[in-house]
C-alpha cells in the first residue's frame, strides 16, 4: 500500500464516520433506520446484518470526536502489538458481544435495541491499557488507571437510567478485551481440552529433525542475546510486570551468561 500502510483501525474509523453522516441524513429525511440497529427479534428472523451495522449508527455530537480519537489512538497501538490477524479476531469478538448480550436479555423478556460505538471504544481502550498498563499519560497518570476511570464513568452513565443492556455490553466488551490480551501475553492458560475447541488454533505439524546437542548448545548464547533487546524495549515501555514467563526465563538466562562471562 505504498509508504504508509492502511491499517484496519483506519478503515474502521472511516466506516464509523461515514455511518455518522448516514445517520444524520436518515434523521433529517425522517427515514426509519431501526432496521440497522440490533434487535433480538429482527436478528433471529433474518436480519443477520445487524451485528455489523448497529455499530455504524452514530448520532452527531461534539463527543463523537473524542470517541473516534480514542478508538484510533488505542486501536492503532493494539493492532501494532497483535498484528492484523489477531487484531481482526479481537474486533470480531467485540462485535459479537452486543448480539450475545441482547439475545440473553431477550430470553428474559427484554426487547431492547442496540446501536453506537461508545462501548467498542472503551473496550479497545481497555485492550490498550492491558498491553501497556504502566505508560504515563500527561506525565502523571498511568494508562491502566485512565482506562479504569473510563469504565467507571461509562457505567455511571447507564446506571441512573437503569440501562442494563448497554451496561452489560460495556462490561462484556471490556472483559473480552482484557482476557484476549492476557491470553496473547500467555498470562491466562487454558486447559488442553479448551484449546482443542479453539477454531483459530494452528494444527501442529510433525517434523523429524535430528540435532546435534553440541551444535545446539553452541548456538544457544547467540539466540539468548538476540532476544534480549526486544525484551528490554518492552520493559522500558510497559514495565517489567508486562513480561511473560517465557520472556522472564530468557532474561534470566542472558543475565546468568553475562555474569559468567565477566567472571
Amino acid at each position: 500500500m505504498g509508504r504508509y500502510p492502511v491499517r484496519v483501525t483506519s478503515i474502521v474509523c472511516a466506516l464509523v464516520v461515514l455511518g455518522m453522516f448516514a445517520t444524520v441524513a436518515a434523521q433529517t429525511a425522517r427515514v426509519d433506520f431501526s432496521l440497522f440497529a440490533f434487535q433480538t427479534y429482527s436478528f433471529l428472523h433474518g436480519a443477520i446484518w445487524q451485528p455489523l451495522t448497529c455499530t455504524l449508527i452514530q448520532t452527531a455530537s461534539f463527543f463523537f470526536l473524542f470517541n473516534i480519537f480514542f478508538f484510533y489512538w488505542s486501536g492503532n497501538q493494539v493492532e501494532q502489538f497483535l498484528g492484523v490477524r489477531r487484531y481482526l479476531k479481537l474486533l470480531g469478538l467485540l462485535l459479537l458481544v452486543p448480539p450475545v448480550v441482547f439475545i440473553a436479555w431477550g430470553r428474559a423478556g427484554m426487547g431492547w435495541s442496540y446501536f453506537g460505538s461508545y462501548e467498542l471504544t472503551i473496550g479497545m481502550f481497555i485492550a490498550f491499557a492491558a498491553v501497556y498498563p504502566n505508560i504515563e499519560i500527561f506525565g502523571w497518570v498511568s494508562l491502566k488507571w485512565l482506562a479504569f476511570a473510563g469504565l467507571v464513568l461509562g457505567s455511571m452513565q447507564y446506571l441512573p437510567r437503569h440501562d442494563w443492556g448497554y451496561l452489560t455490553v460495556l462490561w462484556g466488551m471490556c472483559l473480552t478485551s482484557f482476557i484476549f490480551i492476557r491470553v496473547v501475553q500467555e498470562r491466562v492458560a487454558f486447559s488442553p481440552a479448551l484449546q482443542r475447541l479453539n477454531p483459530f488454533r494452528k494444527k501442529p505439524r510433525l517434523h523429524v529433525v535430528q540435532k546435534s546437542p553440541t551444535a545446539q548448545r553452541a548456538a544457544e548464547p547467540d539466540d539468548v542475546y538476540a532476544s534480549v533487546d526486544p525484551i528490554l524495549d518492552k520493559i522500558s515501555k510497559s514495565g517489567i510486570g508486562s513480561l511473560t514467563s517465557a520472556e522472564r526465563r530468557q532474561l534470566d538466562r542472558a543475565r546468568d551468561r553475562l555474569l559468567k562471562k565477566t567472571e
